[in-house]
């Protein structure tokens, strides 16, 4: 195995030429694994791209002569370099240089091993196997499956994919419908009619219980549907290697022995074992719980019991790469995964509940106890006084019907089903169901400011070289007085450019006679610039090849790029001025180099803070020479300037962030910008009210500890030169404060802050990946004003929800109080059985369905967030109903007291009172479209579904006593024209004190609250 030594002038420091490398970059990264075993071995970096490799050791443990027999020893061992890593010893026995590798030849192919599916045993232990074992197992190489047997393995292990969920069948909804505590009262009720010979009130009661069925099986059906449509959004292709070359195959097309690529932003589709690694990073929340990005090698482990979260070779489906590179062996598929059994364990049974479905069941449980004890207390009233036990348990029995409102969980599950449909229309994808009720009490939105707040359309306007500043226009560059310059006397400004050209990742290429650039939008804007200044990208880049790039990271904030340049190298840097500016000993003027004094840098620094304070996005720019290309921090450079970048506002930010703060949201941004640049922004913006802005800088953020943080969170406007790590802290901090938090994002390291977040919002077509599958909430259209349409609809969704709640608990506790009353004081049977179920069947559902139907309230977005600790019934809302059912059923009662009066006890006071009743509900269904605007209010938006139940209503009580059957068997007497007179008094004084309350009561106490 040959190997060429390149360079060895330096003591412990050795370049060498590689073939096995030259272009393979598996075997590369595994070179580079396996010699930093070496105990001598400090660091090691292989280029594919050359075959070379430099290693850098202690020359006083070992010199070249041993380096190279080192080498030559490992390689001759082995058919594979990559081997080198794969065959690595338990990592966990000692510090990973100090680690020796033995050398495994991979083994050669075999007949297909595995069991299907794969046994559970070795499965178990994949993390304590030695690579070479594991891929023995598996039959399979480094280099990937070939075609056929990747073919072959898909037809007998079956499609990569979890067992589908399939939805439940209608006649699985209409049987629920029967398994209720309701219908179980219906069913006594009817038993103790047919006891009583009550033939024709049985077959009411069965009518009763099929309609509302029907009704329920209907409405749960869509919900479902609906709901159940939630869920992640999944890539469909994976890279895998095949036979050695890179492919994109379907998800569903994976099996186990196939060799995933990982790169920053790739979604995990099958639990694997890592072979190589490279700074390789994953998002295991979804399997987890962990918030934060795990540091994942490829060595193998000592435990075999190693819980799930502490196995770092292995990768898990349904993850996501975040960070770094590596490849891995895929172990098991679809429900053999880990996820997969999960998936199996919990079964999918039901649609978890929200909070708020959960407060409203806990809340139907406590009324229906609540009112059965009433209903006990009637039945032993009624025999006090002396009524039959029979007759009186089928009162007692109709009312507790009656009186349960049955309806909640409907109405809930409708009003949530109707919203997700509604926010889809607008734009607005939910994953999780929970993000409808925090978006409506959403307090405080963290928002990022590239490509949220601004175009993320990158344009360079500013040079700064030396004393001087010259502004970039369409077709070329200005001086201080607005002329023109031409490109020939660009010199100084021009290396600046050029610096800026070869310090990139924008990926250049000539099409037609036209280049074409590929790249982020930063990246882009300053090629175009260069490209202003007469430079030419490909000549250039062909004059100086680039030997390795550097990007941003956490400790460093700026890009470096190293190139040959004769028999040296040199490099180009450009990122955060102060930092590029303090690597740099000299600076490049007219007349050549001079040294940096302390006066040229307070200059330079001035000017970077004039132009961050005009919103810009500022770099610093050097270069240098080196005598190698493995450098970690770059050192006397040469300064040639800034370079200022614009990236304009989107259109109607500054109005969109008043509406925030208008509804009461708090607006902070999040961003990597310069605290000068993000203060501008915020000011344009108008973030902190339009006052003074506090802006906390990166520097400051982590010198605080975290409860100094919590509690300076919530005064700080702006965070400025945050890292991704960072964002998580400040969320996490905002969240200590007791605060809704909502956070938009759409990058990769977005991802754990998103999460972290009670409202995750990405943007649906230019966010990563990683940042959708982790958020609550998606923009499809990436446009930020849908957030404030989300917000409307998820404070209407709660709003709805308790407007039905209201009615439901108003009208039923109408109920009660009427018949307690009359039974108490011996008035007689003001409503009969029969009456009851008919009220049942007429007011309790569509006119709540359709309240929660309603359009947002006008005045919706003017209001603060809701509490989200306050329950959906309160104190004072009880307060309240219990005034409304009061007057309601005072009002029936008063009618029935009067037709009494003038009839005696008997059909026609009982039916005087049941009209009034049913049609002060009615009235009442139209009083609670709103807590604090009354009928008089102005403008008030329409709801037809509400007109439209009311109105059936209405004329459904009115064939009760015009269809002579009906009539009979409701046991009414016609209705005289004194007694349609007392019914209207009985119905409407009660809906217009309520109107009369709000306007004069509840509106003022509102607006007292706000103030």
């Amino acid at each position: 195995m040959s190997i060429d030594v390149i360079r060895k002038d330096l003591p412990g420091r050795l370049r060498l030429r590689v073939p096995m490398i030259y272009r393979h970059e598996l075997n590369a990264q595994g070179l580079e694994s396996a010699v930093l075993g070496l105990p001598y071995m400090r660091s090691a970096k292989a280029n594919p791209l050359t075959g070379s490799i430099l290693l850098i050791y202690d020359s006083q443990v070992g010199d070249r002569e041993r380096v190279l027999q080192d080498l030559q020893h490992l390689m001759g061992l082995s058919g594979s370099i990559t081997a080198l890593a794969l065959s690595s010893r338990p990592s966990d026995t000692l510090p990973p240089r100090q680690v020796k590798r033995r050398a495994l030849s991979i083994p050669s192919r075999r007949p297909l091993r595995l069991e299907s599916p794969p046994p559970k045993t070795k499965a178990a232990q994949w993390h304590a196997t030695p690579i070479p074992d594991v891929l023995k197992i598996l039959d399979a190489t480094e280099f990937g499956l070939t075609p056929p047997v990747a073919q072959e393995r898909l037809q007998r292990f079956g499609p990569n994919s979890l067992e589908v969920s399939y939805p439940r069948s209608m006649l699985s909804f209409f049987v629920g419908q029967f398994l209720t505590v309701p219908v179980g009262m219906l069913g006594i009720s009817a038993v103790v009619s047919l006891a009583t010979g009550g033939i024709a009130d049985a077959a009411v009661i069965g009518g009763v219980v099929l309609i509302n069925a029907l009704i329920g099986t209907l409405t749960e059906r869509a919900a479902e549907k609906t709901i159940n449509a939630l869920g992640a959004l999944l890539p469909s292709h994976a890279g895998v290697l095949r036979g050695g070359e890179k492919r994109d195959i379907p998800l569903e097309e994976v099996v186990p022995g196939d060799v995933l690529i990982l790169v920053p932003g790739a979604y995990i589709p099958a639990d694997a074992r890592l072979l190589v690694t490279k700074n390789l990073t994953i998002d295991e929340s979804a399997l987890t719980g962990e918030s934060l990005p795990v540091l994942k090698r490829h060595g193998a482990l000592c435990d075999p019991k190693a819980p799930l979260g502490e196995r770092y070779n292995m990768i898990h489906m349904g993850t996501l790469v975040t960070g770094g590179s590596g490849f891995a062996v895929v172990t098991a598929c679809g429900r053999w995964t880990e996820i997969g059994a999960i998936e199996a364990l919990v079964g999918q049974v039901s649609t978890p509940q929200t909070p708020l479905q959960q407060q409203l069941d806990q809340l139907g449980t406590r009324l229906a106890g609540f009112s059965a004890g009433l209903c006990v207390l009637v039945f032993v009233t009624g025999m006090v006084r002396g009524q039959g036990w029979l007759k009186m348990l089928s009162s007692s029995i109709s009312l507790a019907v009656a009186a349960v409102p049955e309806g909640l969980p409907t109405v809930a599950t409708t009003t949530l089903a109707l919203g997700l449909g509604e926010m889809k229309r607008r734009k607005v994808l939910i994953r999780r169901l929970h993000a409808v009720e925090s978006l409506g009490s959403m307090q405080v939105l963290c928002l990022d400011k590239t490509g949220t707040l601004t175009m993320n359309q990158m344009k360079v306007v500013v040079v700064h070289q030396g004393a001087h500043a010259v502004v970039a226009v369409k077709g070329g560059f200005r001086d201080a007085a607005g002329e023109m310059i031409a490109p020939a006397l660009l010199t100084d400004i021009r290396r600046l450019l050029e610096v800026v050209t070869l310090c990139s990742e924008v990926k250049v290429t000539e099409v037609a006679g036209q280049l074409v650039l590929e790249g982020s939008p930063t990246e882009k804007a300053l090629i175009e610039a260069a490209l202003l200044g007469g430079v030419e990208p490909l000549v250039l880049r062909a004059s100086r090849p680039l030997k390795t790039l550097n990007h941003r990271a956490e400790l460093r904030p700026y890009m470096m790029s190293i190139h040959s340049q004769g028999s040296g190298y040199w490099i180009a840097v450009k990122g955060s001025p102060s930092e590029v500016l303090g690597l740099c000993t000299r600076r490049w003027v007219k007349n050549g180099l001079e040294p940096l004094s302390d006066d040229d840098r307070r200059q330079i620094l001035d000017a970077n803070e004039s132009m961050a304070g005009d919103a810009l996005r500022v770099l610093g720019v050097a270069m240098g020479d080196a005598d190698s290309d493995a450098i970690d921090r770059p050192s006397k450079l040469t300064w040639l300037g800034l370079i200022g970048m614009e990236d304009m506002i989107r259109p109607g930010m500054p109005e969109l962030m008043a509406q925030f703060h208008e509804a009461g949201i708090e607006t902070v941004m999040i961003t990597g910008d310069q605290s000068a640049t993000a203060q501008s922004v915020g000011k344009r913006l108008g973030l902190g009210h339009g006052g003074d802005i506090e802006i906390l800088d990166s520097l400051s953020l982590d010198q605080l500890e975290p409860e100094l943080l919590a509690n300076i969170v919530g005064d700080t406007t702006i965070f400025a030169r945050v890292s991704p790590a960072q964002k998580l802290r400040v969320v996490k901090a905002l969240q200590k404060g007791g605060r809704v938090i909502a956070m938009t994002g759409d990058g990769i390291n977005d991802s754990p802050a998103l999460k972290a977040a009670d409202i995750g919002v990405a943007m649906g077509q230019q966010g990563a990946h990683a940042a959708r599958s982790v958020a609550d909430v998606i923009l499809e259209d990436d446009n930020l004003h849908t957030l404030i349409a989300a917000v409307e609809q998820g404070r209407t969704i709660y709003g709805n929800i308790r407007k039905s709640v209201r009615f439901l608990m108003t009208t039923n506790l109408s109920e009660i109080e009427l018949m307690l009353v009359t039974t108490a004081l011996g008035f007689g049977e003001a409503l009969n059985p029969m009456q009851l179920l008919w009220i049942n069947l007429v007011t309790d559902i569509f006119p709540a369905l359709a309240l929660a139907m309603e359009p947002p309230e006008q005045n919706i977005m003017k209001k603060p967030p809701r509490d989200p600790a306050r329950p959906i019934i309160d104190r004072q809302d009880s307060l309240r109903l219990l005034r409304e059912s009061t007057l309601i059923s005072g009002g029936a009662l008063a009618v029935y007291l009067l037709s009494m009066a003038r009839y005696g006890p008997g059909p026609k006071a009982s039916t005087n009172s049941f009209m009034t009743l049913t049609l002060a509900q009615m009235l009442q269904a139209i009083s609670c479209r709103s807590e604090d605007t009354s009928i008089l209010t102005k403008d008030r938006p329409p709801n037809h579904y509400l007109d439209l139940a009311v109105a059936g209503g209405v004329g459904l009580q009115l064939l009760t006593v015009l269809l002579p059957p009906l009539r009979a068997l409701l046991r009414l007497s016609p209705l005289t024209t004194s007694d349609v007179l007392l019914i209207l008094i009985g119905t409407g004084s009660p809906f217009l004190t309520n109107e009369a309350a709000k306007h004069f009561l509840t509106a003022p106490a509102l607006g007292a609250q706000k103030r």
